[in-house]
Parts: C-alpha cells; structure tokens; sequence
C-alpha cells in the first residue's frame, strides 16, 4: 500500500516538474522595466493636479489569446499639490502602485498633505475605469490616520493618463487606428 501511495505522489510532483506551460520562448523573455510618465487631476473638495513617474512592465500583447491586454503595471512616486500661494498652498509627496489594464485601473497610495503648519498621512485606494491602461478614471477614499486637513475631502474623483509610447503604439493597435 505504501508503496502505491508512493508512486502516485511522485507521478503527481513529476507531471507539474515536468509540465509544459504552452508559452513561446518569446513570452519567457525576462520582463524589462519602463518608465512611464503619470499627469493628471483630481476634485478633492477643490482641483488639484499631480504628476507622477512610474516604474514598471508595461503590457502590450498583441495578437490576443482571447482579448487584448494593453496596460501598465508597476511602482509610482510623485506628488500633488492645488497650485495655490500662500495659506492654501497644498502638496502631497505619494507613493504607491498601479495596475491599468485595458478596461480597469486599480491604485494603493500612501501620502502625506502638508498644509500651513498641518500634516496628514493617508492611504488611498483608487478604482476606475481605463482605455488601453493610458486613459484613467477613478474614484479614490484617503483614509486618515489623524484628524483629517478641512480643506482636502477624503473622496476624489481623477482623471490621469500614463504616457510611454510602447503603451501609445499598443492603444493604437487596439483601437484599430
């Protein structure tokens, strides 16, 4: 008996050690990193703009399996700010995370808003909709570790774009320009 159960366990480790995943060689190439450039802005209880740059895989797989994956996914650092003098100057270094895949945008941010005198930490979790991962709308909650700054809402609604022209000539093949 033990032996059986013995043969059937190396049989079953053997097929996944030796199982062929069907990919190419080309698809095991190792994955290269892009940057990619991340403007946008946002409505938080008043218009701001942020600027970003990413790092990471940028996805272009064309011909599809099934569906197109045009997108980017990877590590972001910038910073936001209202653009305003004075008193009601904002800003706001970040980093987090982005996955932008053809029709869905998903971010995790940990920022700091400093206003006058006045910090805040949060963590901001952001999802939307997005054209080809280039295009991207969210809807995001910051949810505060303190008392929150009265003048930032804890809900924001932004519109970014992630510009690299790998990802560029991807969403025009998959718009069929």
């Amino acid at each position: 008996m033990q032996n059986k159960l013995l043969l059937v366990l190396y049989l079953l480790l053997s097929s996944f050690c030796f199982s062929q995943s069907g990919e190419t060689a080309s698809t095991n190439e190792p994955t290269k990193l892009e940057l990619v450039f991340s403007p946008g802005m946002f409505v938080q209880k008043q218009i701001f703009t942020e600027i970003n740059i990413s790092v990471g895989r940028v996805s272009a797989e064309f011909p599809p399996k099934m569906f197109p994956i045009v997108g980017f996914e990877g590590f972001r650092a910038g910073v936001e700010t209202n653009l305003r003098s004075n008193e009601d100057f904002i800003i706001a270094p970040k980093l987090g995370y982005e996955i932008s895949l053809t029709f869905f945008s998903v971010r995790l941010s940990a920022l700091n808003y400093f206003h006058n005198k006045e910090s805040e930490f949060r963590i901001l979790p952001e999802l939307g909709v997005s054209l080809g991962g280039m295009f991207n709308l969210t809807y995001g909650y910051g949810i505060s570790f303190k008392n929150p700054i009265n003048d930032i809402s804890n809900h924001r609604l932004s519109l970014s774009i992630n510009l690299n022209r790998r990802l560029s000539q991807a969403n025009i093949k998959l718009l069929g320009l």
